[in-house]
């Protein structure tokens, strides 16, 4: 990938040795990044930075360079990364331009540091860019909420002006119609699955829906579905359970219960992290230890270090998944459809449960920002749980979305 980076410096005794050490740099930062880092000194480069990414990348030579840059300000109309060396006064020069950025309402930022450091930032400036432009024309699809679900909706005219991803009604019906074809695709996972120890027919069935929801999906061109799944248990006596865990393990977002603001938050942060994504119910607070437990029957088969077979919690039908997870940082996340409000926290995975009284993947957190917002100002009912700390990534991420209003 190529990011042209418009270039100015200030006119010195020795330009051409000026010229050399910036270019030596962007090289280094290109390496680091795994991408290529062009110094262009055309106005053109603001205009072409700023459409494919949304950025003006704008590589700050030397001190002096302010007053170059101001001739140009009336051209930017996003916000601008300032790539900056660890000398000839490129730092304070560009501190100086930001401030007047600022003070023109004008959003940026300075990228300064090691090679290695400026590269790190620059490829996740570039990566939520890319993450924004790749949701627009995204489709995804519902089968219908659950009726318990009553916050648990988007509109989808908002949902699509704000993002440009496009929410897709499917009918149940139609999934019902694919389940009854007995047929799945033959793959690594499907294979696995069958040397389970597990009633063969059900294993089977659920296999099928599987392989029902799948073709669905490819025929509405979907890259996301929420199933209303309780409609499988009474004619089928099957869950979704494990056709979700095996869609999401493949890249697919699929999220259970047709709910349709938690496809949405898995779409969102399983693009920005590129991890996998648990959907689970908080089940129990601990507000002196700040502990929280989550706990649902869908769980990417990729996602836990092992994983057993067990019945659907509420159903006892079915086979669903019972993860088994190492202790280490999570990340809790989740949004309404308007790209304005959401939540973000971290935590520590502390350790598994195996409870009767709860869904079959229970984990235990510890948050140590408190449990104000599960009681206090919750976003409905699921909660999306990736592993790491992505926090930052994600506010940076939503901060582009308040940069256009």
């Amino acid at each position: 990938m190529k990011i042209k980076a418009f270039y100015i410096r200030a006119d010195g005794a020795d330009p051409r040795q000026l010229d050399e050490y910036n270019q030596n740099f962007a090289a280094e930062i290109s390496a680091a990044a795994g991408l290529e880092l062009e110094l262009s000194t055309e106005v053109e480069s603001l205009r072409e930075s700023a459409e494919e990414l949304g950025f003006h990348f704008i590589f700050i030579g030397s001190g002096g360079s302010e007053m170059q840059f101001s001739k140009h300000a009336d051209l930017l109309s996003k916000p601008v990364l300032l790539i900056t060396t660890q000398a000839n006064n490129s730092l304070p020069a560009s501190m100086e331009i930001l401030t007047f950025l600022h003070d023109r309402n004008q959003q940026g930022e300075i990228l300064h540091g090691e090679p290695e450091q400026v590269a790190l930032a620059l490829r996740e400036e570039v990566h939520l860019a890319a993450t924004k432009q790749r949701l627009k024309g995204m489709r995804i699809g519902n089968t219908g909420r659950s009726d318990w679900l009553i916050a648990s909706g988007v509109d989808p005219e908002l949902l699509k002006e704000r993002s440009g991803l496009v929410y897709v009604d499917v009918p149940m019906s139609e999934i019902m119609a694919e389940i009854e074809r007995d047929e799945y695709p033959q793959n690594a996972w499907t294979e696995e699955l069958k040397r389970q120890n597990w009633p063969e027919e059900q294993m089977e069935r659920a296999l099928q829906v599987y392989g029902g929801v799948k073709r669905v999906a490819e025929r509405y061109n979907l890259k996301g579905i929420s199933l209303r799944c309780f409609d499988l248990l009474a004619p089928y006596k099957i869950s979704g359970c494990l056709a979700l865990a095996i869609l999401n393990a493949e890249g697919f977002w699929a999220a259970c219960e047709g709910d349709a603001k938690s496809l949405v938050s898995m779409t969102v942060i399983g693009e920005i992290t590129g991890q996998p994504v648990f959907m689970a119910n908080p089940s129990r607070l601990d507000f002196q230890r700040n502990h929280a437990v989550l706990a649902h029957c869908v769980l990417p088969l990729n996602m836990p270090e092992k994983y057993s077979l067990a019945t659907h919690f509420e159903s006892g039908l079915g086979v669903s998944v019972a993860g088994e997870f190492n202790p280490g940082p999570i990340t809790l996340f989740k949004m309404k459809g308007d790209f304005v409000n959401y939540h973000v926290q971290e935590g520590e995975l502390l350790r598994n449960l195996h409870e009767g009284c709860l869904c079959r993947t229970q984990l235990e957190l510890h948050l140590p920002d408190g449990l104000d917002y599960f009681v206090k100002r919750p976003i409905a009912n699921h909660q999306m749980l990736v592993l790491g700390h992505h926090a930052d990534k994600v506010r940076r991420f939503f901060a582009q979305y308040r940069e256009e209003d």
